[in-house]
């Protein structure tokens, strides 16, 4: 990464041979006095040459005694004609800092009183790393270079660092600034490294391409990672990640680990060695102890999404942007998929049902519910005039809320909520998959077995996790027989009560907040708390489709091709059922149809399955279904 350094082996090269020299058993210590500052002579007129032993001495703003300590390092490691030198004079397997010192003492005289800070683990800035106890005797601990800075100094690439990996300068000009953000880092980075700085935002906002458009380069630390190494390792680990950040004159920036003991070493050696660093977290929660403070916004507008999806895609077709609330690495991710998809199917064009797709694919792990999908859309859907135009309003508002604004309307909150209810069958579950169809989203459906928890404070936890998997995956949330989560709270009269009445205040801070769109279904909305019913802004109610409605249904479900003779459609229609129970009816009659090996349904069929349908609810058939049977129209004798 840092390679490229012109001139840069022979330079190398010429410091071997000053401690060639020096380990002489019969030096002429003024020639070596010679040899070193001619090589400062040389670089010192390199003539905007850049070498990397200069390089790293003016990074690591070391001292004289401390630099020709990390070039001895360098030789011994390059050279086995000087370690075998050091081997039979004490018998050791690893040079010392003490032999360094000797090495040097004719060009930079040292006594060990003068070492004291040699005894601390803050020597050499962390490039000389030891695999001896701290507490050991300081010039006994190996004289041993760091893989990185080995590796820069030599022209090779750098060695990877485990838990981190160097992100270099991000030039992707077609991501959306933070233009506000992005001043704040800067102003941190110039003035007020001395404290950690804390970015708030969801994963995938670009927090870290936000650092490397202010910063440059940007190591990434993973502490989940060196959490799993033993102590020492982790201090070895750490050791290298601040060189290589040094190196880079990069900050380094991690998401702190859950028990923050990783984050806490790496927060004292970026003090210890004034590197920045940065905290990358998603929630209010975890700005422990934090000074500087950079939130991100949590998704990006539709003008956005619409920019960095042109950029993304090209051959995009018109309006196939995703749309609903999404990261900047949620976009990227569904880009890929879409592309992916219209590559499959052999097409130029990126088409609206490929960046539906995409959206379906990418879904993560959900937790706390289950994904629900249809190929229902609301144009297929058999619906009142009322309740189809309150649903289109739904639409609507989660695909142009972002707009507004221009028009002098800020919104009063980021998303959509409305609750649909009426009798069971009518049709609530299936409109709330049109809508998530129509918008291109998965359909979450919470899994109220698994939120609903005994132990207090346990049902909070889970309702945050379902909404933030919802967010995460880009879902529209539907709470399904929602009045047994949202129900009224009441007379607080035990501690049961009270700490019901919790879960129910949290239920409704959440739902309030929440900036993704929220449908509750219920067939109970008189057990709907008050409160809810007040922040709701959509309420759509699912009647009993009429007649006309009805006869359109069994159409539908039953068309001419699929039967033996014209069906009496009108007359079928005088059963009072829900559009589930004629679709269970119509099961029914085609199941009966297959296994007596017909090929079409036929009206016997038809009116048997209609018959054990109703006798479910303890009705019978109409009077003109009845009246039909008894004359056996066709030739058949039904029986009623």
């Amino acid at each position: 990464m840092m390679n490229g350094f012109e001139n840069n082996s022979q330079c190398v090269l010429e410091y071997l041979a000053l401690f060639q020299a020096l380990s002489a058993e019969e030096i002429d210590a003024e020639q070596c006095r010679q040899k070193w500052h001619m090589i400062l002579e040389r670089e010192q007129s390199s003539d905007g040459v850049q070498l990397a032993p200069p390089f790293l001495r003016r990074q690591f703003q070391l001292e004289e005694r401390d630099f020709l300590l990390a070039m001895a390092a360098l030789a011994l490691e390059m050279d086995g004609g000087l370690r075998n030198t050091f081997r039979r004079k004490y018998a050791l397997a690893l040079p010392t800092i003490e032999y360094g010192l000797q090495l040097i003492s004719p060009i930079c005289p040292s006594s060990c009183e003068t070492l004291a800070e040699l005894a601390g683990d803050t020597m050499l800035c962390g490039l000389l790393l030891t695999t001896a106890e701290l507490t050991s005797y300081p010039l006994e601990r190996p004289l041993i270079l760091g893989r990185t800075v080995l590796a820069f100094l030599t022209g090779l690439s750098m060695a990877e660092i485990p838990g981190c990996t160097p992100l270099m300068a991000d030039e992707t000009q077609w991501l959306p600034l933070h233009e506000r953000e992005l001043a704040q880092v800067e102003s941190w980075q110039a003035f007020g490294m001395e404290n950690t700085l804390y970015l708030c935002a969801p994963a995938g906002s670009g927090r870290k391409t936000l650092l490397r458009r202010a910063c440059g380069h940007v190591v990434w630390a993973k502490p989940e990672e060196l959490s799993q190494f033993s102590l020492l390792d982790q201090d070895h680990a750490l050791r290298e990640m601040a060189a290589l950040a040094t190196l880079l004159d990069a900050p380094i920036c991690a998401a702190p680990d859950p028990d923050r003991s990783v984050f806490r070493q790496l927060e004292r050696l970026c003090r210890q060695y004034g590197i920045p660093l940065a905290a990358l977290v998603e929630e209010d929660q975890a700005l422990e102890g934090a000074k500087e403070v950079v939130r991100l916004p949590r998704q990006l507008s539709a003008e956005q999404r619409r920019e960095v999806w042109a950029a993304l895609v090209p051959q995009a077709g018109p309006d196939t942007a995703p749309k609903g609330a999404m990261t900047i690495g949620a976009m990227l991710e569904t880009a890929l998929l879409a592309l992916r998809t219209a590559a499959a199917g052999e097409r130029q064009t990126v088409t609206i049902e490929d960046t539906r797709q995409a959206v379906l694919q990418r879904g993560g792990a959900l937790e706390f519910g289950v994904r629900y999908q249809t190929d229902v859309t609301l144009e297929d859907m058999v619906l009142s005039d009322n309740v189809r135009e309150q649903l289109e309003l739904i639409c609507q508002a989660a695909l142009c809320g972002d707009k507004l604004a221009s028009w002098g309307l800020p919104r009063q909150r980021e998303g959509v909520t409305a609750v649909f209810h009426g009798p069971s069958g009518t049709g609530k579950t299936m409109a709330a998959s049109a809508i998530a169809h129509r918008l291109g989203m998965p359909l979450l459906r919470a899994d109220l077995s698994q939120i609903m928890d005994k132990y207090v404070g346990e049902t909070e936890k889970h309702l945050g996790r379902l909404f933030r998997s919802a967010r995460e995956n880009h879902c529209v949330l539907l709470f399904d027989e929602a009045d047994s989560l949202f129900g009224k709270r009441a007379q607080v009269s035990s501690g049961h009560d009270k700490y019901a009445n919790l879960s129910i205040s949290y239920l409704l801070q959440e739902i309030e907040q929440y900036d993704g769109i929220a449908i509750l279904s219920t067939n109970l909305l008189g057990n709907f708390d008050e409160a809810f019913l007040r922040r709701l802004q959509y309420i759509v109610r699912f009647g009993l489709p009429d007649a006309a409605l009805r006869e359109t249904l069994w159409r539908q479900a039953l068309p001419l091709e699929r039967c033996a003779g014209e069906l009496p459609y009108a007359q079928l229609a005088q059963a009072e059922l829900s559009p589930a129970r004629i679709l269970a009816a119509v099961r029914g009659a085609v199941v009966e149809t297959l296994g007596s090996g017909r090929e079409k349904v036929d009206l016997p069929g038809i009116i048997t399955a209609l018959r054990l349908e109703l006798e479910k609810g303890n009705k019978s058939l109409p009077k003109p279904l009845a009246e039909l049977c008894k004359t056996g129209k066709g030739g058949i004798e039904y029986g009623s």
